[in-house]
């Protein structure tokens, strides 16, 4: 059976249709170099056209072994096709339409006259296909959890390399499966799963708890990444819920794993008392954990459930070591150190994609012009990364010091209540406890105490009615026999399970009582904690506001308007780095000197490259430009934000934000508290309701087990009346008959009985054993003897065997 430990995701092969390679990549050979290039080119690109006509036919089927390495090298194909024909729109280029349906929304499909966009949908396929290699290992073994652990980071590498490498190429629109945000989010989860991997093989290698700890927790911040991922707002609506869901549960699944592992560390260091506060916030979180599960699969829930058990059952033994033996303070959970996660996976880069191992097109272009054209990408390559990553950098600069200025926070402030008033611990606990489903949570758990308790108050009914019927069918049979009816009686026996029902309705009782003051609690602050949400909060912050007289030179409105016209030069700014950046990689998808280059001697090849590299210095100017630009508007922002702070008092109004959040604070202590006492009775009425069961069961086989005997005995009894009825019947007969044959009888047509008056003396014993032998049907068997007395009888009766 499937569990949350064990399921993990493979992702399935973009599909693609047929696309004629051949006939466009002659037609440009034939146009640009001469019939006999081409006539030579021709073999090669017919075996590239059904090297994709098989990795077309695979994609539509299951993962099968050879087609990793069909995809491999079908891209290494593209890439010398890459480096020697150019495919685009372009009048004079091969015109190639690859069409690629989307993998996770098979309906929608993407065209484009573009080699990256046919290199990027191999890749893709590739990382899809070592992913579910690495599903079908046997991951209940070391070495299984071993190469699977290895297959999901080197599918990991191949979204990484394709991010780096194809991405940015495409046109666009791109499709969504290849876009950023898609191959980021794939490339975690199968690093994810690496870890994940890498947490079962410590398990199964039988690591220290400490250990294990530090894995599983690292597992959640993975599987959290993932999970932010995957509810983000170009995503959310885009993936399946399905994919959000498992993504959530495991991160909540190892939350408390590694929760669990600390507490089995604490326990062999001898402190019980940090486990039992380790154990108590695991079975909280442990809640939230069944709820996702619930909304996934009845597997998965089922399988949480165990995992419940497990934490319910430690904790009881540790709370009872600590009652009876070690007498220790549990100390809250706050006060216990974090477990700091342990990675150790990393992405595995592709190894099989260099295109100088296939050697195909070589008559056409020489492999020397191949690798000049290789050195000449490599430094559009460099040249366009150095500019990327400067307008990256400037981008992440304005940015990182606006934050730390508060900016436009602190502005948005000034026209309406933002969450920059609430203090980050505040937001902090906002989103936790939101996180958790708030009221909506601990009126889940109060319902489901509900039902455990009719559950509870079910199951004692049911044995109280097992044994109300056991002493009413007794009862029935001591009226009917009377002093025959020898059993013990039903409140002897019955009495150890009359005692735990006894103290079962007691314990519930006392819960109740418990029960009803968390419940008045819940009502007298429902309201409070229905606010515990950062947009109800927002409304009990002070407002930032101008001030009411002006003392400086400054006027407020100007320096409010200058600081927010800076912004905006920022943000336009910001707008133009977004337009060079399209316009760096427009440059370099046309940038094809490969004619140039073929007519051009190997020794002029470097002076050819200075002379074509130039043509980036425009695009490098503007940049530098705007980073110039940039700065001086930053100082400038910098400045006018220290006047707009003294005039407006920010630093007074934090102080006035987070006195205003002392109440915030208190209703959300209230509702950890109250959660608190709801998960300390969620667990009491688990486990009562295991024992409970448990009781219910022996009821029903001590019922059982009286039942049968009692049939036995009553069958006894009635044979043994009847057997008397009988015996008493044949005395009475016997006795007319003696009557009947007094002094003045007729002669008898048959011989008088022996031992009747008139009959003859009986024979000898010998002399009658001879008779009998000699003639006549031989005697009937003597009756049997009475049976013995069964369990339920107790003493034996006072009926004597016949004669």
């Amino acid at each position: 059976m499937p569990t949350a430990h064990s399921v993990m995701l493979g992702l399935h092969c973009k599909r693609t249709e047929a696309v004629d390679l051949k006939a466009p990549i002659l037609g440009y050979i034939r146009s640009t170099y001469s019939d006999r290039e081409a006539d030579d080119a021709a073999d090669d690109l017919g075996s590239v056209q059904q090297l994709r006509t098989d990795v077309s036919a695979a994609a539509n089927g299951p993962a099968q072994p050879a087609m990793r390495e069909s995809l491999s090298r079908y891209f290494r194909c593209l890439t010398a096709i890459e480096n020697r024909f150019p495919i685009s729109k372009e009048k004079g280029h091969a015109q190639v339409a690859f069409v690629w349906y989307d993998a996770f929304s098979p309906k929608k499909k993407t065209s484009q006259n573009n080699i990256h966009f046919e290199k990027a949908a191999v890749l893709f396929n590739l990382a899809a296909v070592v992913s579910q290699q690495g599903l079908a290992c046997d991951r209940t073994t070391g070495d299984g959890l071993k190469q699977a652990c290895q297959l999901f980071q080197e599918s990991a590498g191949m979204f990484s390399y394709l991010k780096d490498n194809e991405m940015n190429k495409l046109d666009a629109p791109q499709p969504l499966d290849l876009s950023s945000e898609v191959v980021v989010l794939l490339e975690k989860l199968m690093m994810a799963q690496a870890q994940e991997c890498v947490f079962h093989k410590a398990v199964l290698d039988k690591k220290t708890p400490s250990v294990l700890a530090r894995l599983a927790r690292q597992t959640c911040l993975m599987y959290e990444e993932v999970d932010r991922a995957f509810q983000g707002p170009t995503l959310a609506p885009y993936f399946d819920k399905s994919w959000g869901a498992h993504a959530q549960l495991k991160a909540s699944l190892y939350d408390v794993e590694s929760l669990i592992q600390l507490g089995r560390s604490m326990k062999a260091e001898d402190k019980i008392n940090v486990e039992i506060a380790v154990l108590t916030e695991a079975f909280k979180r442990v809640q939230a954990t069944k709820k996702i599960s619930k909304a996934v699969s009845a597997d998965m829930f089922n399988s949480v459930n165990v995992v419940q058990e497990t934490i319910q059952h430690a904790l009881a033994k540790a709370e009872k070591d600590n009652a009876t033996v070690y007498l220790m303070r549990v100390p809250p959970f706050s006060d216990v150190p974090p477990v700091q996660g342990a990675l150790l996976v990393k992405v595995v880069p592709p190894s099989n994609l260099d295109a100088s191992q296939e050697g195909i097109f070589a008559s056409v272009i020489p492999e020397s012009s191949a690798k000049a054209l290789s050195k000449y990408t490599d430094m559009v390559d460099s040249v366009t990364r150095q500019m990327l990553d400067k307008l990256a950098n400037a981008t992440d600069n304005a940015r990182i010091r606006l934050k730390e200025w508060e900016l436009p926070d602190t502005l948005e402030a000034l026209d309406a209540r933002t969450s920059s008033a609430l203090p980050d611990a505040v937001v902090r606990e906002l989103e936790d406890i939101q996180g958790i489903g708030g009221l909506a949570h601990l009126k889940g758990i109060l319902a489901e105490i509900g039902e455990l308790r009719h559950g509870v108050e079910n199951d004692l009914f049911a044995c109280q009615q097992v044994l109300d019927t056991d002493a009413t069918a007794d009862a029935e049979c001591r009226a009917a026999f009377a002093d025959k009816w020898r059993p013990p009686a039903p409140a002897t026996v019955a009495k150890p399970y009359w005692d735990k029902i006894s103290m079962f309705r007691s314990s519930l009782q006392k819960a109740s009582d418990s029960d009803q003051g968390v419940i008045k609690r819940l009502t007298d602050n429902e309201g409070a904690f229905a606010n515990l949400t950062i947009d109800a909060a927002l409304l009990q912050m002070p407002r930032l506001q101008a001030p009411m007289v002006s003392t400086g030179p400054e006027d407020p409105a100007v320096v409010v308007a200058t600081l927010r016209r800076n912004l905006d030069t920022l943000q336009t700014f910001a707008a133009e780095r977004g337009g060079m950046e399209e316009a760096l990689k427009e440059l370099k998808k046309k940038d094809n000197i490969l004619p140039r280059l073929m007519a051009t001697s190997p020794q002029g090849h470097d002076a050819l490259f200075a002379a074509e590299i130039k043509k980036y210095d425009s695009v490098s100017d503007d940049i530098n430009r705007n980073l110039t630009a940039q700065d001086e508007t930053l100082a400038a922002v910098e400045r006018d934000n220290k006047l707009f702070r003294t005039l407006f008092d920010v630093s007074g109004w934090r102080s006035a934000c987070d006195s205003a959040a002392a109440g915030i604070r208190e209703q959300a202590k209230a509702f950890r508290e109250l959660l608190d006492h709801l998960s300390e009775g969620l667990r009491f009425y688990i486990g009562t309701s295991e024992v409970v069961k448990k009781c219910l069961q022996e009821c029903q086989d001590f019922g059982f087990t009286r039942n049968v005997q009692r049939e036995e005995l009553k069958q006894d009894l009635e044979r043994r009346a009847q057997q008397d009825e009988s015996e008493k019947l044949a005395r009475q007969m016997a006795a007319v008959s003696m009557h009947s044959q007094g002094p003045n009888a007729p002669p008898a047509a048959y011989p008088p009985a022996p031992g009747a008056p008139g009959a003859p003396p009986p024979p000898p014993p010998q002399q009658a054993q001879m008779q009998h032998q000699g003639s006549g049907p031989a005697p009937p068997n003597p009756p049997p003897p009475p049976p013995e007395p069964s369990p339920l009888q107790g003493a034996p009766s006072d009926h004597a065997a016949p004669p």
